[in-house]
């Protein structure tokens, strides 16, 4: 039965406002799930289960599924899932701060996911904190680019395209296409010995802190991690002072782009 008719059956009325859009194509849902090469030993994270047709895909294929769903009047068709999916309704946003960015741990190690819109680029800041195997997300098309040039994102991960699905292929229609993606992480900066992507990671990671005391902090930790020295307060504050870095950015809290940028441009 197709997911028109399921909703017609069972008189289910999908509300945009809570990004409920079903991908109705049975071929791009198998192909979604191929591309995070699971097997019986991978944990899989999924947001927004809805009526389960991606989640059933990814059962079939993982040795777990987590699978979250906010809306109540979903669980019926949820609980008829296989018996590997743990089902969860509720907001997952609790289950990913404490699996991510506050404990620095996770049960899963993969994610499989048709993101609702609105909870992509909050999941793509936590993800910044986690190890993973693989991450393959559905999202819609415009945010691609967002990633992309977001300081923080390109930060950590790179995108790789996968498969554009369009529109059409979603009940109801969202208003632009969406896109496949794998979200890539970067090589370890302290194994490349890339200054410039270890600073930009640990100011994002101690954010609470003014950008020269972060960036002071980061220098230090550096020089111990590459060639285990161990370099003083004044001697990170001078390599900071001559990298030009605007100082007003630097007498700030860690906020917007322009403090990545110039980090970029001026730790080689």
């Amino acid at each position: 039965m197709e997911i028109k008719q399921i909703l017609q059956k069972y008189k289910i009325i999908p509300d945009p406002l809570k990004d409920q859009f079903f991908l109705n194509d049975d071929q791009i849902i198998k192909k979604i799930v191929g591309f995070a090469n699971l097997n019986k030993n991978d944990v899989v994270l999924e947001v927004g289960a809805g009526l389960g047709n991606l989640t059933e895909v990814i059962a079939k294929n993982a040795g777990r599924v987590i699978a979250f769903e906010v809306d109540k009047k979903f669980k019926p068709f949820l609980n008829k899932l296989p018996h590997n999916v743990d089902v969860r309704i509720e907001d997952a946003w609790e289950y990913i701060q404490l699996h991510g960015k506050w404990k620095k741990r996770k049960e899963y190690n993969k994610v499989v996911s048709n993101l609702p819109y609105s909870f992509v680029e909050k999941f793509l800041h936590n993800l910044t904190f986690l190890e993973y195997d693989k991450v393959i997300l559905l999202v819609p098309i415009k945010f691609v680019n967002k990633i992309e040039i977001n300081p923080v994102f390109g930060s950590f991960f790179k995108v790789k395209t996968l498969l554009e699905v369009h529109k059409e292929k979603f009940i109801p229609v969202p208003r632009t296409n969406s896109m496949v993606i794998e979200l890539i992480k970067l090589p370890d900066p302290i194994e490349n010995k890339n200054l410039a992507l270890f600073l930009r990671q640990y100011i994002y990671q101690h954010e609470d802190q003014l950008a020269k005391n972060s960036l002071r902090e980061g220098l230090i930790k550096y020089a111990k991690l590459i060639d285990n020295k161990k370099m003083t307060k004044n001697e990170a504050k001078n390599i900071i002072f001559e990298s030009k870095i605007n100082k007003e950015l630097l007498d700030k809290d860690i906020n917007g782009s322009e403090i990545y940028y110039q980090v970029t441009q001026n730790f080689k």
